[in-house]
């Protein structure tokens, strides 16, 4: 990867546009760009012709969010949105983050109560190697 990017006339960088930038999850904005950015980014064709705000986005990613039958159905939403356009996902997680956190934790949860061994172990070989690298003390050298 070059150390200096490219700009266009444009002012956006020349490596991100048509799908490279769609697929950067922490940069599509989904039907959120605008028209001027949908033609000096390639998005026409890619993204569905009607522009919307961050705002509207979110309203009507939340009416998906409560169609959704069941909590399993809405962790795999939200992780599927966190997959595609992360700009909208958070947006939505703090717009409503009471109700959604623990949609995103089930996840963790559930591992949680399949393999608690595996998680424990993780966490001590994490605990090790922070100690080994001067970032705290092993719990079990105090």
């Amino acid at each position: 990867m070059a150390t200096k990017q490219q700009f266009t006339q444009s002012g956006f960088p020349d490596v991100l546009r048509g799908m490279d930038l769609l697929n950067r999850q922490g940069l599509n904005k989904g039907t959120a760009f605008t028209e001027e950015e949908r033609s000096k980014l390639g998005l026409h064709g890619l993204l569905p012709p009607h522009v919307e705000s961050l705002n509207e986005q979110v309203v009507r990613a939340y009416e998906a969010y409560k169609r959704k039958d069941d909590d399993l159905e809405r962790h795999i939403y939200l992780r599927a949105l966190q997959d595609t356009n992360e700009v909208l996902f958070y947006r939505l997680l703090v717009d409503h983050i009471e109700e959604m956190t623990p949609m995103v934790l089930i996840h963790f949860l559930s591992a949680a109560r399949l393999y608690p061994r595996a998680l424990v172990e993780s966490s001590q070989s994490e605990s090790r190697r922070d100690c080994r690298h001067g970032r705290g003390a092993h719990p079990g050298h105090r």
